[in-house]
């Protein structure tokens, strides 16, 4: 078992670099179509994360989901309990029943406006998904016990943010709280918060630690290049690869 993760690993890490550059490809690319017809330079497109997941997919079914289906964009809605529907970003499905649902974002610029709300987007899903298989509409259509201990769906979260300057600068308080901030939020400079690099890394600890998610990483990603580093992914490719072995070898 552990020679195939690695030897999964190696090839995931071997083209991970150039799915990143091809990801900064297509999301420049839907830039200029969309300046082009608005006269605004805003991406038109998230399909820019395609090559991410199809990277994934490849992965997760050679780690032994090979007979699962996946779903993508807006096939991959599933039903809420606080809400109606929720397209996630990658869905697998087997023999009828969802095993796994994972989120795949990229946060790139405006970080001081948009931080906040990638990190409620990211709970919001995971506690409306948790909630629909313990009380909604997906209770019934998840992997049946056998023994294995597998009778959830996996979740998991993986963020791509850009590697630059701004991503890896402390920033000031932008107002005064009322009470004081989580010591871990705050800086060593006087006034300043860590990192928004450093800020997801946070996220990804505590989200994984408060049962939010299964598990979830965060890939640092150089620009419009293969340069990249990241955090947790090793442990993020290993639970993926766990869950997907074991549920296989339940048949």
């Amino acid at each position: 078992m552990e020679r195939r993760f690695s030897a999964l690993k190696e090839a995931f890490l071997r083209d991970l670099g150039p799915a990143l550059a091809e990801l900064w490809r297509m999301r420049q690319e839907a830039r200029e179509k969309s300046k082009e017809k608005s006269g605004r330079g805003e991406a038109a497109s998230g399909r820019h994360m395609d090559p991410l997941s199809a990277l994934l997919v490849r992965f997760l079914r050679e780690s032994g989901l090979e007979g699962a289906e996946f779903y993508t964009d807006r096939r991959a809605a599933l039903p809420g309990y606080f809400r109606p529907i929720k397209t996630w970003d990658l869905v697998v499905v087997r023999d009828g029943a969802l095993v796994m649902a994972l989120e795949l974002k990229s946060h790139i610029g405006s970080y001081g406006n948009n931080f906040n709300n990638r990190v409620e987007e990211a709970l919001g899903s995971a506690v409306d998904l948790r909630t629909a298989l313990v009380e909604g509409a997906l209770r019934e259509y998840v992997p049946q016990g056998t023994g294995t201990g597998v009778v959830k769906p996996f979740r998991g979260w993986l963020m791509v943010l850009p590697w630059e300057e701004a991503t890896e600068r402390t920033t000031k308080v932008p107002f005064t709280p009322l009470f004081p901030l989580d010591p871990a939020f705050l800086a060593e400079e006087d006034n300043s918060l860590v990192s928004y690099a450093d800020r997801y890394k946070l996220f990804v600890q505590r989200t994984v630690l408060k049962g939010h998610y299964d598990s979830a990483a965060l890939i640092l990603s150089k620009p419009h290049s293969e340069n990249y580093s990241d955090y947790n992914l090793d442990v993020f490719l290993r639970k993926l690869f766990a869950y997907s072995w074991t549920l296989a070898k339940s048949d």
